[in-house]
């Protein structure tokens, strides 16, 4: 994840959810899914063991299995239903921003857009379109420039190329890469598309 560094509770949930499905885990398993140390793990286990999380079981000199205790579940649960509360309070800021992008659109007097760029920005807001109770916007195709995907579906929409835009009477094209913006406006450009009716969502 790029804006979330794994604080102690979040690897205490993901050491708990993991040794919960695979009891005869590795050390080495156990780091790369807490994404810590390896150095560590006795650490984390030492502690969770003496809070009464997990129990080791040793099947021989080299093979423990961790087994997670009732006390341990209870535990998982409560960081669980806590983390997702606070991505939950995150996502909603962030569809707030979207929403507002989208009632700009409609003022403006848009009712069929095209997308272009098919990747997380479209996934994102195709998503809070989705799920809003009053849909004035519709959504008609996704542009992009991979000749592999052109033809497909993303996400039920169907992925065309820079040559089918004529072929779907819209609005406006709408801008869903952050990367690409620039690269986005130029190749508009080049088949005169009006200027007017390209609309950025990461920029004024």
């Amino acid at each position: 994840m790029k804006f979330f560094s794994p604080t102690s509770e979040l690897k205490e949930l993901l050491l708990l959810e993991h040794i919960e499905k695979i009891p005869d885990t590795t050390q080495k398993e156990i780091a790369k899914v807490i994404d810590g140390a390896p150095s560590m793990v006795n650490v984390y286990i030492d502690n969770l063991e003496e809070k009464g999380y997990l129990l080791r079981d040793y099947k021989s000199a080299k093979v423990v299995y961790y087994n997670i205790t009732a006390e341990g579940i209870k535990r998982k649960n409560y960081l669980s239903i806590t983390y997702f509360h606070e991505l939950l309070k995150l996502y909603r800021l962030a569809e707030q921003n979207i929403e507002n992008f989208l009632r700009g659109l409609e003022a403006k007097g848009y009712e069929k857009i095209l997308f272009y760029g098919a990747g997380e920005v479209a996934e994102t807001i195709l998503n809070v379109i989705k799920g809003r109770t009053e849909k004035p916007l519709k959504v008609l195709a996704i542009i992009d420039d991979d000749i592999k995907r052109q033809g497909t579906q993303y996400l039920n929409y169907k992925i065309i190329s820079r040559e089918d835009i004529l072929k779907y009477p819209h609005d406006g094209i709408i801008i869903t890469s952050y990367t690409f913006e620039e690269d986005i406006i130029n190749k508009l450009r080049e088949v005169d598309y009006p200027e007017n009716k390209i609309e950025k969502f990461f920029t004024k």
